[in-house]
């Protein structure tokens, strides 16, 4: 079902790049056409990939897990897991994008973004369950539920640096010095601070809220 949501987003995506091209000029080069604007909202296409990485590598961390594999694979799986793991949520955030853009009607643009935002969002739960899972075999359950609730919390401020500061998940390895400094002066400035603590705690309690549901649904799936 996930597999047919986000292959139904990226229908959604062509069909409206098929509209706005039945209403645009033509155009001597591709180029031209992208930038006419012909393919606004093309990016939730790789949002919505990068939201599936979280999930395939809880996947991965409770494959190796049942196949007992060294604490160093699964921690290095996890730690991906949870570097990417504001990839899902993200998209969410993606409403700011939309706006009334003819020829294509408000409402297959809200469709859109709705679908996908959904889709990001139901990736990354099933990917705090999926480690959840794997936490309450490997610790005690108290330990496993405060782990997976730091998650959380840093997955709503990865979100927040996503948004506003532009930064990818890859740049804890490929800029780490330049990530942790610009972090360190989101902390000692007061009006970032307050900016980056209220989206955070925004976005991590929408995740908590979805996960507190998640987990009564599944309830019945022994660990």
């Amino acid at each position: 079902m996930l597999v047919l949501a986000s292959f139904f987003c990226g229908l959604l995506v062509l069909g409206r790049l098929y509209l706005k091209r039945n209403y645009l000029p033509v155009f001597d080069a591709p180029h031209e056409y992208l930038w006419a604007g012909a393919a606004t909202y093309t990016f939730l296409v790789w949002n919505l990939f990068l939201a599936w990485i979280p999930y395939l590598a809880a996947l991965k961390v409770e494959r190796l897990q049942r196949l007992g594999s060294g604490r160093f694979s699964l921690l290095a799986w996890l730690c991906a897991w949870l570097a990417f793991l504001p990839n899902a949520p993200y998209i969410i955030t993606d409403f700011v994008h939309f706006r009334h853009l003819p020829p294509v009607p408000l409402w297959y643009d809200l469709a859109l973004l709705f679908a996908a935002a959904c889709t990001g969002l139901t990736l990354g739960l099933l990917s705090l369950y999926e480690v959840h899972l794997v936490l309450n075999r490997w610790v005690s359950k108290t330990f496993a539920t405060a782990l997976i609730l730091g998650a959380i919390g840093l997955s709503g401020f990865g979100v927040w640096l996503g948004r506003f500061q532009r930064w990818n998940s890859w740049d804890i390895l490929t800029r780490p010095s330049t990530l942790l400094r610009d972090i360190a002066e989101t902390f000692t400035t007061r009006h970032e601070l307050i900016h980056a603590a209220g989206i955070s705690v925004l976005l991590s309690g929408i995740l908590l809220v979805g996960y507190g549901l998640l987990a009564v649904m599944l309830g019945g799936r022994r660990a």
